[in-house]
C-alpha cells in the first residue's frame, strides 16, 4: 500500500477543500523571535563523529554550503577548525550537493529519443559516445568553449535575446570546498554559436585569487551561485547573479573583494555581455546602506582580517510589483551567533530595504539549524503583498539531514517588512524533501520533491492558488508560537502528480510559458513533462513518459560525475536549455590544484518534446 499522503501508480491525488484558516497573510507583529539555540547544543553537535562521504552525498541539497555559522569564520575553514598543517577538520559541517550515481527506471518506462530533439554544446573532441555520429542527438562544437579550471556548470537563465547564462560550482559540488582560482559567469549566444568565459574582476582588478594559505594547493575565487534576468532601468535587460562564497581567504588589503550580489549588460560599442561593477555589491557595500545593527546582523563582521560576511546569498528572484530582490542568505551570523540563514530584500540600486532573521526552531523540543537556499516569486502577487516561497535545507545538531520543507512569505515594499505567511510544511510526512519549486501564471505552485534517500524523484506536488491564497497558508498559517508549536507539519498539497517518481532527484523545474506545461530533468539526465489543465480545485495532469538524453555517453572515468542541473526556457525560440557538467567528488581528496574538466550545455527543443512541431 501507499504511504500516507502518497497516491498509487496511475492515480492523481483529488483536489483537498480549502481550509478554514485565514484568507490573507497575517499581518507583521513585533514579537520577538525566539532566541538562537544555546551554546552548549551547538557544542553537543560538534562532538558526534564524522559522517561518511556517502551519507555526505546523499543529501543532495543542490547547494553545498556549510551551515556551520559564518563559514569563514567557523570551524571548517578558519585554523581554528584546521589539523596539523591548516587543512579543515574532517568534520561533518559542509551539506554536499553531488551524488555519484542516477537511479535507473523500469524497462520500457522510458521513451525512444525522438528526432531532432536535443543538441549539446561544448569544446571539440569533448563529446564521448556522441562524437561518434551513432545518436540522435546533434553534437556542435563551439570554438573557445571551455570553462576555467575548477570550475563546473550551475544554475542557469536565458535573456530575451537568447543569450544563456551559466553560473559556476566547484568539482567537489560544495561552495566551501572551492576548486577554482577565479569567480566566473559563462555566456553562450547559440545564434551566432559564441561562448564567452567572463571572469569577474575584485574591486581591485584582481582576475586570479588564490587563497594564501598553500596546504589549500592554490584553490581560491569563488563561486556563482543563482542567475536570473530583469528589465534594466534603461529599457535593456540586465543579468543578475549571486556568490555563496565570495570570499577565500586572499588578503583584501591588497586583492580587493568579489561581488556577493554582481551585475552584467550589454555593451553597445562591442555588443558584447560584460560586467557592470557600478551595480555590482561586495558585502561592505551592501552594509553600508543599512543601519549599524541591521548591517551587524545581515552582513556580520567575523574578525579585524576579514571582509564582513555576506551570509551566502544562494538564491535571487525579482519580486512583480515593486520589481525588489528578495535574496536567500543561507549561512549564519558566525561568531557564536545563530546557525540559520535570513531573507534579504534590496532595491536595484543595491539598497537594503528588509531583512529577516531565521529564528530558532524547535519543533517537539528538539532544535534544528535551517538555511535557506532556494527563493522563488509569485507572478501573481499583489501590491504591498509580494508573495513568494523559499524552500530550505535543514539539519539537526547533530548534522543529521533533515526533510527540507517549503513555506510562504510576503513582502510590503510601503512597509520594508517579510512576513511569513505559512509555517515550513512539508507534503507529507515520509521523509520526503522538497527539493525546487515553480509557479505557473495563475498562481499555482508545483514544487519538485526527493524520496527519504536523497536520490530519486518523489511525487510533484501542486498548491493550486484558491481564490487569495494557497493551502500552504490556509491550511497552515504561520501564527502563534509557529516556530515551535507547528514547524515543519504535513500540509497535504492538493494534488501529487502520479508518474512523477520514476527517476532521480529533480535538478531542474521549469515551466513553458506557452503552453503551461511544467519540464522537470532529473539527476540522471530524464526529461519528462506534466501537462495541466483547469485551475484551482479542477485541475488534471497528464504525465508523459521520461526521456532519457543520454548523459551515459558523456561519462568518462567512474570516478566523475555526469549531471544536469537547473534549466531555462526561451519561450520565443521554443527551447529549453540545460546545463551539464562533470565534476570530480571521490576521485580526488580535496584540496587539489586547480585543474580543468569539460562542461557542456543541451538544448532541448519544446516543439519537439511536446509534439507541437
Amino acid at each position: 500500500m501507499p504511504a500516507a499522503g502518497t497516491a498509487p501508480a496511475g492515480v492523481t491525488v483529488p483536489p483537498r477543500p480549502p481550509g478554514s484558516g485565514p484568507r490573507t497573510c497575517p499581518a507583521p507583529t513585533s514579537r520577538r523571535p525566539p532566541k538562537p539555540a544555546a551554546e552548549d547544543d551547538r557544542a553537543a553537535g560538534a562532538q558526534h563523529t564524522r559522517l561518511s562521504r556517502r551519507r555526505l552525498l546523499v543529501t543532495a541539497v543542490g547547494l553545498g554550503a556549510a551551515a556551520g555559522g559564518g563559514l569563514i569564520a567557523g570551524r571548517l575553514l578558519s585554523s581554528e577548525g584546521s589539523v596539523p598543517g591548516g587543512l579543515p577538520q574532517g568534520q561533518p559541517s559542509t551539506p554536499v550537493g553531488g551524488v555519484t550515481a542516477g537511479p535507473s527506471v523500469q524497462a520500457g518506462s522510458v521513451t525512444k529519443l525522438p528526432e531532432n530533439l536535443l543538441t549539446i554544446y561544448g569544446a571539440p573532441g569533448s563529446f564521448g559516445n556522441f562524437d561518434g555520429g551513432q545518436t540522435t542527438v546533434r553534437v556542435t562544437e563551439v570554438p573557445g568553449w571551455g570553462f576555467g579550471p575548477g570550475q563546473a556548470a550551475f544554475n542557469s537563465a536565458v535573456s530575451a535575446d537568447g543569450t544563456v547564462f551559466m553560473t559556476t560550482t566547484p568539482f567537489s559540488d560544495d561552495q566551501s570546498k572551492l576548486t577554482g582560482t577565479d569567480m566566473e559567469i559563462e555566456i553562450f549566444e547559440p545564434d551566432i554559436e559564441r561562448f564567452t568565459r567572463l571572469v569577474i574582476p575584485s574591486t581591485k582588478g584582481r582576475l586570479s585569487l588564490p587563497r594564501l594559505d598553500p596546504n589549500y594547493r592554490g584553490v581560491g575565487g569563488g563561486d556563482t551561485s543563482d542567475v536570473i534576468v530583469v528589465p534594466g532601468p534603461d529599457g535593456a535587460q540586465r543579468v543578475l547573479f549571486t556568490s555563496l562564497m565570495p570570499y577565500y581567504g586572499w588578503n583584501t588589503a591588497v586583492d580587493g573583494e568579489l561581488p556577493s550580489v554582481g551585475q552584467l549588460r550589454r555593451d553597445q560599442p562591442t555588443a558584447r555581455w560584460v560586467y557592470d561593477p557600478q551595480v555590482s555589491w561586495t558585502a561592505e557595500q551592501l552594509a553600508t546602506t543599512a543601519s549599524p545593527s541591521l548591517a551587524a546582523q545581515a552582513f556580520p563582521p567575523l574578525t579585524p582580517l576579514q571582509p564582513r560576511s555576506s551570509r551566502g546569498p544562494a538564491s535571487i528572484a525579482r519580486l512583480p510589483r515593486s520589481g525588489h530582490l528578495v535574496i536567500a542568505q543561507y549561512l549564519g551570523a558566525g561568531g557564536g551567533g545563530t546557525d540559520n540563514g535570513a531573507l534579504l530584500v534590496v532595491d536595484s540600486a543595491g539598497r537594503v530595504l528588509a531583512h529577516w532573521q531565521y529564528p530558532q526552531v524547535r519543533p517537539l523540543g528538539i532544535a534544528l539549524v535551517v538555511n535557506p537556499r532556494e527563493v522563488v516569486a509569485d507572478p501573481t502577487s499583489e501590491p504591498d503583498d509580494e508573495r513568494f516561497v523559499l524552500i530550505s535545507d535543514v539539519r539537526g545538531l547533530d548534522y543529521s539531514t533533515q526533510p527540507f520543507p517549503i513555506q510562504e512569505f510576503s513582502y510590503s515594499a510601503s512597509r520594508g517588512t517579510i512576513t511569513p505567511c505559512s509555517t515550513a510544511v512539508r507534503a507529507v510526512q515520509d521523509g520526503s524533501r522538497m527539493e525546487s519549486a515553480v509557479f505557473g501564471a495563475d498562481g499555482t505552485l508545483y514544487v519538485a520533491r526527493t524520496k527519504s534517500d536523497g536520490l530519486h524523484a518523489e511525487t510533484v506536488a501542486v498548491y493550486p492558488k484558491l481564490g487569495r491564497e494557497r493551502g500552504l497558508v490556509t491550511r497552515a498559517p504561520a501564527t502563534g508560537n509557529w516556530p515551535t508549536d507547528t514547524w515543519g507539519i504535513a500540509n497535504q498539497p492538493d494534488y501529487l502528480v502520479a508518474g512523477t517518481d520514476q527517476g532521480g532527484l529533480v535538478r531542474s523545474i521549469t515551466l513553458d510559458p506557452r503552453t503551461g506545461a511544467v519540464l522537470l530533468a532529473g539527476l540522471d539526465g530524464l526529461v519528462q513533462v506534466v501537462r495541466p489543465a483547469g485551475r484551482g480545485a479542477r485541475m488534471t495532469f497528464r504525465t508523459e513518459p521520461p526521456i532519457d538524453v543520454g548523459l551515459n555517453m558523456l561519462r568518462g572515468p567512474s570516478t566523475r560525475y555526469v549531471g544536469v542541473r537547473r534549466g531555462a526556457v526561451d519561450p520565443l525560440r521554443r527551447s529549453l536549455w540545460l546545463p551539464v557538467n562533470q565534476m570530480v567528488l571521490d576521485g580526488l581528496p580535496w584540496p587539489y590544484p586547480p585543474f580543468k574538466l569539460d562542461q557542456w550545455l543541451m538544448r532541448v527543443d519544446l516543439d519537439v518534446l511536446l509534439g507541437d512541431d
